[in-house]
């Protein structure tokens, strides 16, 4: 059962090490479990959520010259010969 496992030695604050023996002994649960629930908590509230973006927008006005005029201006006359 402990081959797929890796141990590893954390240094931690005195304080934060009581505080986690103490919940683990409330729980009845081993300060393996307790840290381990921790960490997962941790990396799942870590993970960034990508929601909906809003984007700005904004009002520029009319336009100066109309889409459809300017379209045709940009367009060779169909008679001219290609360069």
């Amino acid at each position: 059962m402990l081959l797929h496992m890796k141990r590893t030695t954390l240094v931690l604050d005195s304080a934060l090490y009581a505080a986690l023996r103490q919940r683990a002994a409330a729980e009845g649960r081993t300060l393996t479990d307790v840290v381990e629930r921790a960490l997962r908590r941790g990396l799942a509230a870590a993970t960034p959520r990508r929601g909906r973006v809003s984007l700005p927008s904004y009002d520029l006005g009319p336009f100066l010259v109309e889409p459809d005029e300017q379209r045709g201006a940009m367009r060779p006359p169909e008679d001219a010969e290609p360069r």
